[in-house]
């Protein structure tokens, strides 16, 4: 084992945690939460024990049930220790006292002269108490089986005010370990604990930080030790659950978290969690907390958030940001999926919850929720507008959302990624927030999430292609299909909505005459060259309108409306929605050109060029060992000491790779073409149907595949083949390389036209007195922002740009005014060309700080002494508000390990 690989020391082999009651109380001065938790725990079930049907009530009979696994659970196992003597038997104080040597040694059958130990996994937590608590008087079937409604938000107190007795514990830099003197077997062990702890303003699960108002916030940020520095868990991906939780925050701020409805606001539970009204089991709607003065905890200046989940998930999906920001309600979206296909399909393999596969739920309607700071407010409007539409699209293409609802939040700028999905919740970091089709197609690949990562989880964390790849590959279909919806709506839509000042943009005079479509605010140009528009604010010349074909459309051919589901493009649902939020348009279509089903297909394959040559890029630069999508090929690590771990999960050069999102997606995108991408589609909707609620592995998807198309077996494609060709081998597959290493269409010519004119342009003799004007540019607009990507691409594999060239390009794309993916770009032809405008690689860096690691590594490797200067000098600025993660990472690139 290495210190880059992430241990996983819960028994679950033995015992289970089935649900936690949270209470969390976070101090923004002293960035510690105050928790306390209380664990419902239950013996493991005999398939569970094997890896097998994650159901408590077991009805397989030996045949149906798996052999021993050699996968990620084989480690897991019994923990046990000798009776505690006289020095160490004060140990259930808060010390973190070391725990014997041979407490990871023995195995399921141990002894009989050893207490049982109950271990979970945590890091960076002070455990102020651990104790038993009585269940006298309650059923506990309503908290061990999710079948049960979690609703009552009175469970807490009553679970609070129950009698309370000390448990022995150890705390160690990884886990916690609890017993109780004398109990042998965890079918012995009490069934209900609570830990009472704090976390630390170290604890790598948590970001204390300021958003972009200055206000003080905090959030989960995906951290590598997912939440065990926010509670102390079972955190294997096997060991799933449901909880309910009480955020006790000031009355100023806002908590969004992961949980099946809105929140419903209560005054705080106090110290111990309880309050003045006596406990009970009531609705949701009649059921809360009364308030408690004692220790300061809670006040009149307090209230609390309850949230609460019937799904069962692992503990690393819980999610949580709390901050000072302004909660956005947006209309619901109802489902419009088709039912599933086959008796396979329809039926529930997973545990018995609240499911949407069932078609009794398929007529709930999905509330939709926006969150932001105040600043942020206009920026984000455009969002709003286009999410009902993204998450509809994916409805229709996927199937039934599985979540019980959706929320977005907008992070600050040091959050580390461009997105992050939970249960019912996403969050987005301002980069991937603006109004930008690029924006877009991010929202798209997080909301896919829901299904490929979500409620089908990866039962081994190192084959994450089995969510990342699959939401890569679906974000394409689903903003194509929202796009289409949106853009279709908008221009049907009724005149007088039309003229509403929000929504009907400001144009020039003399770009109105040309039926451009321009944002409010642009400048107002001078000259060929300056009166243009474009998507991507490139101001190329205008081209004809070819909006009116998308008008003589067939009825029958156009997408539900997201709210109605009327397939008539007068309902005016859509700008009604976008009156309220006064939002500008959210596709900045060049030149009035209508939006096509054919210009997507295009945009689709000039990304997934861009991603070819990401992925080439990636593989060039990185070790063999992070290339694979199987780093583990089936066979669970275990060290000498019986203990699983994750191979590479603490490694800090994997957060910044994305082999598993492109070569997953390739592996995917081969696959469609080997059957034809609507065969394909089918196919995995019904595979969402089979496995949804389930753990599964990259055999099962391979499995699935081959059996919906035996024929392939005849032409080599076989499980073997497709594992050792794509899931062992690192690097580049030739077929990645033949499907999109070389491709063309009308947006590679664009992208052809517009670099022949600068190589031109920069070759010139009379360069240096050159202007934009004067070369009288003739140019075919570009449609997307990622024709811009390209371009800046082939651009920087040039020897040489000229400085003068370069402020040209400048002043006629606006580069400051596109999406982050085309100011990186330009911010690396700046390094790269040593161009003396250094400002807009400063501003990147402090704004866009999810994309800003690898421009470090730019200026650095530049060897330039400006460049270093201001990578010291930016870095200095802001370490102390980046991401752990990328704070590291960087500060390794400029001062060594």
């Amino acid at each position: 084992m290495s210190g880059q690989d992430l241990p996983l020391l819960s028994n679950i082999g033995d015992i289970r945690a089935r649900h936690y009651l949270l209470h969390l109380h976070p101090n923004f001065h002293s960035k510690v939460v105050r928790g306390k938790v209380v664990i419902f725990l239950e013996p493991t079930t005999a398939c569970e024990r094997l890896g097998g049907c994650c159901t408590r009530d077991c009805s397989c009979d030996e045949s149906q049930r798996p052999a021993a696994p050699t996968g990620i659970l084989a480690g897991v196992r019994a923990h046990r220790r000798p009776p505690p003597t006289p020095q160490d038997s004060d140990s259930d104080s808060d010390e973190e006292v070391q725990p014997p040597q041979d407490s990871q040694l023995g195995d399921s059958q141990a002894s009989k002269d050893k207490d049982f130990e109950v271990v979970l996994d945590c890091c960076d937590i002070r455990v102020r108490g651990v104790t038993e608590v009585t269940a006298e008087g309650v059923e506990l079937e309503q908290y061990l089986d999710p079948k049960h409604q979690r609703v009552c938000s009175s469970a807490l107190t009553l679970w609070c005010g129950k009698r309370h007795a000390p448990l022995h514990y150890t705390v160690s830099p990884w886990c916690i370990k609890i017993w109780k003197p004398g109990i042998r077997e965890a079918q012995g062990f009490p069934r209900v604990i609570c830990i009472d702890y704090e976390t630390t303003p170290q604890g790598k699960s948590l970001l204390w930080r300021s958003d972009q108002d200055g206000n003080a916030c905090v959030f989960t940020p995906a951290a590598a030790i997912n939440n065990r520095s926010l509670l102390p868990c079972q955190d294997p991906p096997s060991a799933m659950a449901t909880w309910q939780a009480w955020i006790t925050v000031g009355r100023e701020k806002i908590v969004s978290m992961t949980g099946d409805a809105r929140p419903l606001r209560c005054p705080p539970p106090g110290e111990d969690g309880t309050g003045g009204d006596p406990p009970t089991h009531k609705p949701l709607e009649e059921c809360c907390c009364a308030p408690d003065q004692e220790e300061g905890l809670a006040g009149p200046s307090t209230v609390c958030f309850y949230y609460h989940t019937t799904m069962v998930l692992p503990m690393a999906t819980l999610a949580i940001a709390i901050g000072k920001w302004e909660v956005e309600t947006l209309s619901t979206v109802l489902p419009r999926a088709k039912p599933p296909e086959g008796e396979e399909a329809g039926r529930c393999r997973h545990y018995h919850y609240p499911c949407h596969q069932d078609p009794d739920n398929w007529s709930y309607q999905t509330p939709l929720t926006l969150v932001y700071p105040s600043s942020c407010a206009r920026a984000v409007r455009p969002l709003g507008c286009f999410l009902p539409h993204a998450l509809a699209a994916a409805t229709r293409l996927l199937g039934v959302y599985p979540c019980r609802r959706l929320e977005v939040v907008v992070l600050p700028q040091c959050f580390g990624s461009l997105g992050l999905a939970s249960p019912n919740v996403i969050f987005l970091s301002p980069t991937a927030a603006i109004d930008d089709p690029s924006a877009y197609i991010r929202l798209a690949h997080e909301i896919s999430h829901a299904w490929f990562g979500i409620v089908i989880g990866a039962q081994d964390w190192t084959e994450e292609w089995l969510s990342e790849g699959f939401a890569t590959y679906m974000e394409d279909s689903i903003y194509s299909e929202a796009a289409l919806a949106y853009h279709r709506a908008r221009s049907s839509s009724p005149g007088p909505a039309k003229a509403a000042p929000h929504c009907s943009p400001k144009s020039p005079k003399d770009k109105a005459q040309q039926g451009s479509e321009a944002e409010a605010g642009d400048e107002e140009g001078e000259g060929d060259a300056e009166n243009t528009n474009s998507s991507s604010g490139t101001r190329p010349r205008t081209a004809k309108d070819n909006g009116a074909s998308q008008e003589e459309e067939e009825v029958e051919d156009r997408e539900p409306c997201y709210k109605c589901g009327s397939r008539n493009a007068q309902c005016g649902c859509v700008m009604v929605e976008s009156l309220a939020l006064g939002a500008s348009l959210p596709l900045k279509l060049s030149a009035g050109n209508g939006l096509t089903r054919d210009g997507l297909d295009q945009l689709s394959e000039l990304r997934a060029h861009l991603r070819y040559r990401t992925l080439a890029g990636e593989v060039e630069h990185s070790t063999e060992e992070l290339q694979t999508l199987r780093p583990m090929q089936g066979e669970g690590l275990v060290g000498s000491d019986g203990v699983s771990y994750i191979k590479n999960g603490l490694n800090p050069e994997k957060t910044f790779l994305q082999v598993h999102y492109l070569k997953g997606y390739f592996l995917l995108k081969y696959l469609s073409l080997l059957v034809g991408r609507d065969k394909f589609d089918n196919m995995l909707r019904e595979y969402v149907c089979v496995y949804h609620g389930q753990l599964v592995l990259s055999s099962h998807i391979l499995d699935y595949f081959l059996k919906a198309f035996p024929h392939l077996e005849a032409q080599g494609v076989t499980q073997e083949m497709l594992l050792e060709e794509w899931l062992h081998q690192p690097g580049l597959n030739e077929e990645i390389t033949d499907m999109f290493g070389d491709v063309s269409n009308d947006l590679f010519e664009q992208v052809g036209q517009h670099l022949r004119f600068w190589e031109h342009f920069d070759k010139s003799k009379k360069r240096s007195g050159q202007t934009i004007k004067r070369a009288k540019v003739q140019l075919d607009p570009f449609l997307f922002p990622d024709q811009l990507v390209l371009l800046l691409e082939h651009l920087l594999e040039l020897p040489k740009v000229y400085k003068r060239t370069l402020r040209q390009i400048n002043e006629y794309y606006g580069m400051w005014g596109q999406c982050g993916d085309v100011r990186h770009r330009w911010c690396e032809l700046i390094i790269k060309s040593d161009y003396e405008d250094l400002q807009q690689v400063e501003r990147f860096l402090l704004e866009d700080q999810a994309m800003g690691v690898y421009l470090y590594g730019e200026l650095i490797i530049s060897r330039n002494v400006k460049h270093r200067r201001l990578a010291e000098q930016v870095f200095g600025k802001i370490q102390e508000d980046m991401d752990e993660t990328a704070r590291m990472t960087v500060f390794s690139m400029l001062y060594g390990e």
